[in-house]
């Protein structure tokens, strides 16, 4: 199924906002994959509050990530819903602009003595097996 490049960016969006859950994959020491909630903002770009972890020990060596969010598996393995993020980070401190922008979009109440890890895509691939055809789409930002 081919679309825009606008239409596609907000349908990862619209299905990002729906849900809050993800893993989250760091690389550099070793390799950690994180339950972690999220939130977005208009431009895809996925925010987490984290009170530390070796994902940031990762970060600090490697600043590329991918974030999964999907909907769970049924008994049909193609009937899934789901968006991978791949991008660079950047950690932001109580008081930091990042963390201060983040602020912006958070839409609960987070404890103030967390960083805030900031994921900006740089391709995100999106499957919709669920109301489409399952075809992987590509969107290189």
């Amino acid at each position: 199924m081919s679309q825009s490049k606008h239409h596609l960016e907000e349908k990862v969006n619209r299905f990002l906002k729906e849900k809050d859950t993800g893993a989250f994959a760091t690389h550099g020491n070793d390799i950690r994959v994180s339950p972690v909630k999220y939130f977005v903002d208009e431009k895809n770009n996925i925010y987490i509050h984290s009170n530390g972890g070796s994902k940031f020990d990762n970060l600090e060596r490697k600043s590329e990530a991918c974030l999964l969010v999907s909907t769970e598996f049924g008994d049909d393995l193609n009937r899934v819903k789901g968006v991978q993020i791949f991008g660079h980070c950047e950690i932001g401190e109580n008081g930091s602009p990042l963390y201060e922008e983040a602020d912006r979009y958070c839409p609960w109440n987070y404890d103030l003595d967390s960083a805030v890890i900031k994921l900006t895509p740089d391709q995100i691939v999106y499957k919709d097996g669920i109301t489409e055809d399952g075809s992987k789409q590509v969107l290189r930002l």
